[in-house]
């Protein structure tokens, strides 16, 4: 989330997750056991898909069907929004300002759309990047000026589309190394996350899960006092929404960070932004 990974993804530097039920009293006659919904049915959602273990989440299977089905779409919408607090008049450091993050992949057209926005302040700082025809565009917007950028991009459609499955499993599983070379993950396997029965997104039945504790390590806040996620799964394995939050102690002050990662737009075009033509004839020369 931070601004040194908003150009990894490019090769040129940018890559950077309710519903209930209202029971009362009828005259209608009770129904039979077999039309009474199982156990699994309204407690474990799509009690029979690979990616879950009884109450819990195989985290390794969901990320694979997760990305695997955004792919097979051909693109997808990443969109996080970081929201965050601390007591005292002045940020600690270091710090993570509240932002809203935007990654869009279109495989089939070769297109590629980033955004960076720092939210609830005054003053304008949005980054984006552009991805098209072997060409990477870069505006940077700030209360004082407007900036663009061009870089030439050798990059394959095969690797555009690992740089899709790579961002499009933030939150859920994503793949680093320890310092002796073993391949380490940070994710959902870093959270207790349990089966809470149903839920919806955009309309679409999801199984949700729900943690309560975190065993990682974050920079901000430093020391995690308490935390909680909110899954949400549909049955295919791709997760829609991820909401988390984390609150404690962060240089001398307390601090809470709330990250929520929304994926959609399932298949839709990346369109060429409005200001691309500009940024071609400022970078022309």
């Amino acid at each position: 989330m931070d601004r040194r990974h908003f150009l990894a993804a490019t090769g040129a530097g940018a890559a950077v997750g309710v519903a209930g039920c209202l029971g009362g009293g009828s005259d209608r006659p009770s129904p039979d056991d077999s039309e009474r919904p199982s156990a699994d049915e309204t407690d474990r959602p799509f009690s029979d898909a690979e990616w879950r273990t009884e109450d819990t989440l195989d985290v390794a299977t969901l990320s694979e069907r997760h990305a695997d089905a955004l792919v097979d779409a051909g693109g997808a919408t990443l969109l996080s929004t970081a929201a965050t607090s601390h007591d005292g008049d002045a940020d600690p450091s270091p710090w993570l300002p509240s932002q809203e993050y935007e990654a869009a992949y279109d495989l089939e057209n070769g297109r590629q759309y980033v955004r960076q926005e720092v939210t609830e302040t005054d003053e304008t700082d949005v980054s984006e990047l552009y991805v098209a025809d072997g060409t990477a565009l870069i505006r940077r917007q700030t209360v004082d000026e407007t900036r663009y950028g061009s870089q030439s991009v050798d990059r394959s459609s095969g690797e555009l589309e690992a740089t899709m499955r790579s961002e499009v499993v933030t939150g859920i599983r994503v793949e680093g190394e320890t310092t002796d070379g073993e391949t380490e993950y940070e994710g959902l396997n870093l959270w207790n996350p349990t089966s809470d029965g149903a839920g919806n997104v955009r309309g679409e039945p999801t199984a949700r899960f729900t943690a309560d504790a975190f065993e990682g390590d974050r920079n901000v806040p430093e020391t995690v006092e308490t935390a909680s996620a909110t899954v949400h799964v549909y049955e295919s394995g791709v997760v829609p929404r991820l909401e988390q939050s984390w609150a404690g102690d962060h240089d001398g002050q307390g601090a809470t960070v709330d990250v929520d990662i929304d994926y959609r737009d399932f298949g839709a075009t990346v369109p060429e932004p409005d200001w691309v033509e500009t940024a071609r004839e400022e970078t022309s020369g």
